[in-house]
């Protein structure tokens, strides 16, 4: 029996959480947050959709909080097992970790404000800190290409995603009986872009077995990436030069050290004004630093430019805050300036702040620079609408929205398909891709493959591969 549980992560995009049971031990792959309407998230948050008592081991992909965030769900439960990833996702983690049970904890104390003062229950975190700092000695790091022992003799190797910094591809050997060779099950949750500023580009498995891979943009074409700082810079100027704000909500891993890369070529290059520029997110200062200490899992060229310049993201004309006051200081401004804020769906952090003050202002523009998920504040503002809501409050949609196409770190529908084929699969499961998203690519891979062995399957679906592979 080799049985594998779509638990979460299939036809969303968010809330990533696979389970496979060799007969022999448990593995988890990955056990991410879902984000959306608060009362849908918090009900799948809530609900792990497996007991973690019978949880052997872990491999996490990266550190997106998609993948790693109910960690401290699995803790607070009592799970003490090992958790396998890169070094550089292991040097992420703790961040990542830490910083959403810090918003866990804040906003269970904001809504507190509100139910108090209407006697109604008081309403608890999913997670406190204490549960975030005790899943940081479960870590175990790994290199790409190193072989993993895992338990029920299962071998883990990891490759690069090419996605974001350390995250892995899995290749996963699983055992079968009466001296058949091993199951290989090939995962690419989040399967990055070529030709990515900072980053390596994605490495190929071939062969397996079963690829579970996602599918964000099954269905759509980005825009070429080396349009992407020309975009940036058009992006950003027309607000400055009518003196408002560039607001850029900003996922604080990797989206913002990409950002600030661009930013920093541009400014060199003398096609930016020289107007301030805040990451307000202690997150993402944290995560810059971990980018300019992890020279290995850099792109060649970058780490060509750190050799002859030293840090290439952190300038000393960029603002880095810390305390809430500054927070507050850069939303009460009425200069010019580049605010980078997590978090880059606007569902949480700084930037929700940034956006009450700022989104009633006509000079302003809101320039979104990551996937927006369906129910989240981010997407409301992608679809034009006029009227949301920010912590509780209706807001007119004043500020100009404008989304930016060609800073994906997620492969596109062309990209998908490039190394789908490439792979040589015998049987493919899509997930981690709207429903629609999911459909267009398995029928692209079913006309041009000639494959019927394409799967869409649903939270909740259980498979069997060693029968479907016999």
């Amino acid at each position: 029996m080799i049985q594998w549980s779509f638990i979460g992560g299939t036809s969303e995009v968010t809330g990533s959480r696979h389970l496979l049971d060799t007969g022999e031990a448990k593995l988890l792959f990955d056990c991410g947050l879902y984000q959306g309407t608060r009362k849908e998230a918090d009900e799948f948050n809530a609900s792990l959709g497996f007991d973690p008592a019978d949880v052997d081991e872990m491999v996490l992909s990266h550190a997106h909080i998609d993948h790693c965030g109910n960690i401290p769900s699995m803790t607070r439960k009592g799970w003490r097992g090992p958790i396998h990833m890169t070094k550089a996702t292991g040097d992420l983690v703790p961040i990542m970790l830490r910083d959403s049970a810090r918003i866990q904890e804040a906003d269970a104390a904001y809504l507190n404000q509100k139910t108090s003062r209407r006697g109604l229950p008081q309403v608890q975190p999913l997670y406190t800190t204490k549960d975030a700092e005790a899943a940081i000695p479960l870590i175990q790091t790994h290199h790409y290409y190193q072989p993993v022992p895992l338990a029920g003799g299962v071998e883990l190797i990891h490759v690069d995603a090419g996605h974001v910094l350390g995250a892995g591809l899995a290749s996963l050997d699983i055992p079968r009986s009466g001296g058949r060779p091993p199951l290989r099950v090939a995962l690419a949750f989040d399967l990055g872009r070529y030709n990515l500023p900072l980053l390596n580009d994605p490495v190929q498995i071939e062969d397996p077995d079963i690829l579970i891979v996602e599918s964000t943009y099954g269905n759509r074409l980005h825009a070429p990436a080396a349009n992407a700082r020309a975009d940036l810079r058009d992006a950003i100027l027309p607000p400055l030069e009518r003196g408002g704000k560039a607001l850029i909500p900003c996922f604080a891993f990797e989206r913002t050290q990409e950002i600030l890369f661009h930013l920093a070529a541009l400014r060199d290059a003398g096609e930016l004004p020289r107007v301030p520029v805040y990451v307000d997110s202690p997150m993402a200062a944290a995560i810059t630093q971990v980018f300019e200490h992890n020279h290995a899992y850099l792109d060649p060229d970058t780490r060509d430019l750190q050799e002859k310049h030293g840090q290439v993201i952190t300038r000393d004309w960029i603002t880095f805050t810390e305390s809430i006051d500054e927070s507050k200081a850069i939303t009460a401004s009425g200069h010019p300036a580049i605010v980078l804020a997590a978090s880059g769906m606007c569902e949480n952090g700084r930037i929700r702040h940034h956006l009450k003050h700022g989104i009633e202002n006509p000079r302003n523009r809101i320039i979104l620079v990551g996937y927006q998920a369906i129910n989240t504040l981010g997407r409301r503002l992608q679809n034009d609408e006029k009227q949301v809501y920010i912590f509780g409050d209706l807001f007119q949609v004043k500020a100009e929205v404008m989304s930016l196409h060609a800073f994906s770190a997620h492969a596109d529908k062309l990209e998908l398909f490039r190394y789908i084929r490439k792979a040589h699969a015998k049987h493919i499961f899509l997930v981690h891709g709207e429903q629609e998203s999911r459909e267009a690519l398995a029928q692209m891979l079913k006309t041009n493959l000639h494959s019927d062995h394409v799967y869409l399957p649903n939270n909740g679906d259980v498979v069997d591969f060693e029968a479907l592979v016999s």
